[in-house]
This record gives C-alpha cells, structure tokens and sequence, in this order.
C-alpha cells in the first residue's frame, strides 16, 4: 500500500484554542502520547485523516476523535508543504524514522519525532512554539 499526500500552497490546519474552563486532567490526557494516538512511535494509518505540513520542518496530523499529532522533521524538508509527497507505510502505520519522498522534488525527508499537538492557546501557556509558530523556522519554499 502506497500514501499519497498533496498539500497546496497555503493551506494550513486551522487551529481552535481551548477553552478557558478546561479542567486539568483533560490537559494531562493530551499531553499523554498514547491517548493522542501514539504507540511506539507510530500513528496507525487507519486513523489519520488529514496531513498538513505548514513548514519545512514540522506539520499536524489530524486523527479521528478531535485528535492531532505533530510531526517534527530531523531536516529542513524543500516542497513538502507545496508539493506534497509520498510515503510507503511499514505495517500500515506513520512512525518516527518513516521517510517521505517529496513530489516534484524527489527529495528524501525523515520523520523524526510524532509528539501530542498542543493547541496554540495551551502552548503559549506553557512557554513553548507550536507548529506554524512565527518565532519558528518557517521559511519560504
């Protein structure tokens, strides 16, 4: 089995924040990797609705139940967030260390770390960049 994934140019995750009067043990759950949809490392495929790259370096996955992954890659990747690209998934399942090959390019991008997605508000919170972050290392392809 074979994925193919197409993002267009500017089209990006839209991202809600969380409401003010969530209650603690909500946040911990997302913060937990197997209750945001990561085991070993991996998301299953049968899971993943939507991927999204809105840099070079990292983008979301969208799952099933109103959860999102982020995806961090180990290097800068040219066109995956324009182009899209092609991975070949091992036991049907995204996982760190997953290669994807960009369309167009033909270049090669590792998966380096799947985390939970903190949503914008709770990531500013916490004193962190979230993905598509300004401060981050957005650059134009």
């Amino acid at each position: 089995m074979l994925a193919v994934a197409s993002n267009l140019a500017g089209a990006g995750t839209e991202v809600e924040s969380g409401g003010a009067g969530a209650d603690e043990s909500a946040k911990q759950q997302a913060l937990d990797p197997a209750s945001s949809g990561i085991r070993n490392g991996c998301v299953s495929n049968i899971s993943i609705r939507r991927v999204t790259f809105d840099s070079r370096t990292s983008g979301v996955i969208e799952l099933t139940g109103d959860r999102k992954v982020k995806i961090t890659l180990r290097n800068p990747c040219s066109g995956i967030r324009t182009e899209g690209y092609v991975h070949k998934p091992i036991n049907n399942n995204f996982c760190e260390g997953d290669i994807l090959r960009v369309l167009n390019f033909g270049n090669s991008c590792v998966v380096d770390k799947l985390e939970p997605y903190i949503e914008e508000a709770e990531e500013a919170k916490q004193g962190g960049n979230s993905v598509g972050d300004e401060s981050g290392d957005k650059q134009p392809e």
